[in-house]
């Protein structure tokens, strides 16, 4: 029986398209494996990273989450963790006492309060000196100083005293990597929960303490069950 010009036509097509479905089943199906393969690799270094972090080994635990980035840039879980441990690191940087400097100045000149400032430096090769001061005039110049030195500075009015919390060193320069990626986190997540609480214990510590009850407020608002937060945040309120 001799098959019309229509019909063979048909009949080819049918069997490349078969061919084609076949092809790219294939390779989906290969690629599905790999796609697998990459998320098990990506959980592994997470649990690597972790364990790292959790043995106080920061720097493996920094070069492990790094990795982890480059593997799922969009992920901002593990921006939020690498933040926790560059935060950890900057407080080893700072050693024991926190903060590593602290005095209320009684001077009214502002050399004076430059001069104590230098020696805080001096004295302190990482970590947070903590000034406080009655007058306007001797917070503006200490600020300026701080930062032309390369401090980081937070400052906070309360009641007729400002604090002026700097952050110099290693400690500085971890703590605001902690900062950025928590930011980052939530930048990628804005309903991240834990970078909300994590950013309001950077703020507290900076000795920002009205910003951070925002972000606590807000971490425990995305999770009303975390109540180690709210028993923090009802005791602050009291």
């Amino acid at each position: 029986m001799k098959l019309q010009l229509p019909t063979l036509i048909a009949v080819c097509l049918s069997i490349v398209i078969i061919g084609i479905i076949y092809f790219f089943a294939k390779d989906a199906s290969q690629l599905g494996i790999a796609v697998n393969l990459e998320s098990e690799e990506f959980k592994q270094m997470r649990t690597h990273a972790k364990d790292a972090f959790n043995a106080k080994k920061y720097q493996q635990a920094i070069e492990l989450y790094s990795q982890a980035i480059k593997m799922r840039p969009e992920n901002a879980e593990v921006f939020n963790d690498l933040g926790a441990v560059y935060y950890q690191q900057g407080l080893e940087f700072a050693g024991p006492n926190w903060p590593s400097w602290e005095k209320e100045l009684s001077t009214e000149s502002a050399d004076d309060a430059i001069a104590e400032l230098r020696n805080a430096i001096d004295k302190t090769n990482s970590g947070s000196i903590v000034l406080k001061t009655r007058y306007e005039a001797i917070a503006d110049a200490i600020e300026l100083e701080a930062k032309q030195l390369g401090g980081e500075v937070y400052r906070q009015r309360w009641e007729n005293e400002i604090t002026l919390n700097i952050l110099i060193g290693e400690t500085k320069v971890y703590l605001l990597r902690a900062r950025d990626h928590y930011t980052r986190a939530l930048d990628l997540k804005s309903t991240h929960s834990v970078a909300y609480r994590n950013l309001g214990s950077f703020y507290m510590k900076v000795g920002k303490t009205d910003r951070a009850i925002d972000f606590y407020q807000e971490a425990y608002r995305l999770d009303p069950r975390d109540s180690e937060l709210q028993e923090y945040l009802n005791q602050f309120r009291k």
